[in-house]
């Protein structure tokens, strides 16, 4: 090879590795814009999650207070147990987590 040849080589291969680079830097970027927007998305159906869960529960445990709450002094009354009043929705907390009770 001749030294304009060896030259003409060296810079294709330099110019190679600058295309190269160039695209690693794309992929950088667009790998970093793509799990940024993942994290959002994951911070947000966390947030969603917790929102529906709570909702949920709340609203099952009333659900289940309609059919349970007419008869349950009468449960008690059955077994010779004399309830003269009755708590709804007292809030507790243990273990961390806090939960609503009722008690008739």
């Amino acid at each position: 090879m001749t030294r304009v040849e060896i030259e003409q080589a060296a810079e294709s291969i330099w110019a190679l590795f600058r295309e190269t680079d160039r695209q690693f830097k794309e992929t950088d970027r667009r790998l970093k814009q793509h799990f940024e927007e993942t994290r959002r998305e994951i911070a947000d159906l966390s947030a969603t999650i917790r929102a529906t869960e709570s909702l949920f529960t709340c609203q099952w445990g009333r659900l289940m207070e309609i059919p349970v709450k007419p008869g349950a002094v009468n449960l008690f009354r059955d077994r010779e147990i004399w309830v003269t009043r009755g708590l709804e929705r007292v809030r507790i907390r243990r273990g961390g987590e806090e939960r609503s009770i009722c008690c008739w």
